[in-house]
């Protein structure tokens, strides 16, 4: 049977990653919500819309699907998302789930009190090089990892968004760069390794945005399996980007490098080194939002559990949350 799914936002991740990507896994975009204007209606022409709102919670009242994407500025995440799980409906939010930790808790609720699938977008996991990592970290080959290294940046969100300026408000977006870009890379880390973030301390200045929060972030990390990680994100690279991984282990190291057309780097202390390349099919940069949406339609028509757990989603939002304060704070946050 046919999934039947509605979309909350018309921005560029709704337009790049998940009508794009509820098209290729054959789901019908029944409707489509957001701000009634000339690229709106251009977008929902694009993907062959038929319901179109400016009012979400009216969308809902209409009904006529049974999964839900939110691709809102967080400020709206958790309001969204828990109506959407009351009325029983399978809800994929995007990243970072919500504003606070209380606000998690409040969707993660409203899901376990229907059953429905809450999924947190958090995309990397699903790209191609990060899988072939997760794959060779579970097999033991290189023994422990004791320090990580992560990077993502580009010249701002206003270069790939932009008619959308939401992003240097945080009252809409919560924590800037470490919202939009940290949070991936928690995320990336804590899955990779299978650890938590226990403790964090962070750096940052304001090179150029028009942001109350930092548009560049560099944070120090403990995890709780004694792993050590560095995570540089920023809104301010010119006029390239990065979104690269270094894994120092026990008995070699692994290099993911921002290209996906190259492969990842494997150098083992005893054995020399050699590569990992990913299928034609996964060598571009919405791989990683395509695969999300995949996996959430398997779930919710083969009633898998979520890919990404509420629970995965609000660890993210705590993280980023205490690297918020250690960077305000100037200390140390420890994470329960």
């Amino acid at each position: 049977m046919t999934l039947r799914v509605a979309v909350i936002g018309a921005g560029q991740i709704a337009r790049l990653g998940h009508l794009p990507g509820y098209q290729r896994a054959g789901a019908q975009i029944v409707a489509l919500c957001s701000k009634r204007d000339q690229n709106f209606e251009a977008l929902a022409d694009e993907f062959h819309v038929e319901y179109r709102y400016d009012d979400w919670r009216q969308m809902l009242d209409a009904g006529g699907f049974e999964a839900v994407s939110i691709c809102t500025p967080p400020a709206l995440h958790s309001e969204m998302a828990a109506e959407c799980a009351r009325r029983g409906l399978h809800v994929l939010v995007e990243k970072p789930m919500a504003m606070t930790p209380a606000e998690c808790d409040h969707v993660i609720s409203a899901a376990a009190q229907t059953g429905v699938v809450l999924m947190v977008a958090h995309n990397q996991r699903f790209i191609a090089h990060h899988q072939h990592v997760k794959q060779l970290l579970q097999s033991g080959q290189l023994g422990k990892v004791y320090l990580a290294h992560a990077v993502f940046g580009h010249g701002g969100p206003e270069k790939w968004n932009p008619l959308q300026n939401w992003y240097f408000h945080p009252d809409q977006a919560g924590y800037g760069v470490l919202a939009d870009l940290g949070s991936h890379k928690f995320d990336l880390l804590c899955w990779l390794l299978g650890q938590r973030i226990v403790e964090v301390s962070s750096f940052g200045q304001t090179f150029e945005k028009p942001t109350s929060a930092s548009d560049s972030i560099i944070c120090a990390l403990r995890l709780s399996g004694g792993t050590l990680a560095t995570v540089h994100v920023s809104w301010v690279f010119h006029p390239d980007w990065e979104n690269s991984l270094v894994l120092r282990c026990e008995r070699g190291v692994i290099r993911v490098p921002t290209d996906l057309t190259q492969p990842v780097e494997v150098l083992e202390q005893d054995a020399g080194s050699s590569t990992i390349s990913a299928p034609d099919s996964a060598l571009t940069d919405s791989a990683g939002w395509f695969g999300a949406v995949a996996a959430f339609c398997d779930a919710v028509q083969n009633g898998k559990p979520s890919p990404i757990t509420g629970a995965e989603g609000k660890s993210v939002v705590a993280a980023v949350r205490a690297a918020y304060e250690a960077l305000t704070e100037q200390r140390v946050v420890r994470l329960l």
